[in-house]
């Protein structure tokens, strides 16, 4: 059996690796900035105008800072 490295150290080491997934997915979520629906149309419409310009599909993400 591999070992596990893990953070979570109070579970037994069958739940250590979900438990890690779960908790990187948590702080990946936390980065993401709560918009209100104007601002979420405006980025809509931002990344409309990028796909115009370039020809791209573009997708625009606010994160936390």
């Amino acid at each position: 059996m591999a070992a596990v490295h893990s953070n979570v150290t109070e579970l037994p080491e069958s739940c250590k690796s979900a438990a890690e997934r779960m908790a990187a997915e948590l702080a990946r979520e936390d980065a993401y900035v709560n918009l209100s629906e104007s601002s979420v149309e405006k980025l809509r419409e931002l990344e409309g105008k990028i796909g115009k310009e370039t020809g791209e599909r573009v997708a625009l993400v606010a994160y936390r800072l």
